[in-house]
């Protein structure tokens, strides 16, 4: 992805961490699409959010959250073009955006 090393500083400056984020998928033609942005670190307060939302529409929920976290280029048209193919948008969702809260998680519990 092609930024001015200017714009990312500034992008840097507003929303601290950044990270350069891609969905490739392919849709019911078989035509490859390949979208490219940059995001910010999902906080707390965006998790909260997906979960209220998720209770009624998680495909809602997870392409809001992307939404949200887009910060290069506009969102709209990334948004736009993705709509249409949840199991896309979802799936960065669960690979690139839950492991900021803890990914592969394993827990055990037993009575003692």
């Amino acid at each position: 992805m092609k930024i001015a090393k200017e714009q990312l500083e500034q992008l840097k400056q507003a929303h601290g961490s950044i990270y350069e984020g891609a969905i490739s998928y392919t849709d019911e033609d078989n035509s490859l699409h390949e979208l490219e942005f940059l995001y910010r670190k999902p906080t707390v307060a965006d998790v909260e959010a997906h979960a209220k939302v998720s209770q009624k529409s998680p495909l809602v929920a997870n392409l809001n959250l992307l939404q949200s976290l887009i910060v290069y280029p506009e969102p709209g048209p990334i948004i736009e073009r993705v709509r249409d193919y949840p199991a896309a948008y979802g799936r960065f969702v669960d690979e690139a955006i839950t492991p900021f809260f803890g990914g592969s998680v394993t827990v055990r519990s037993r009575k003692l």
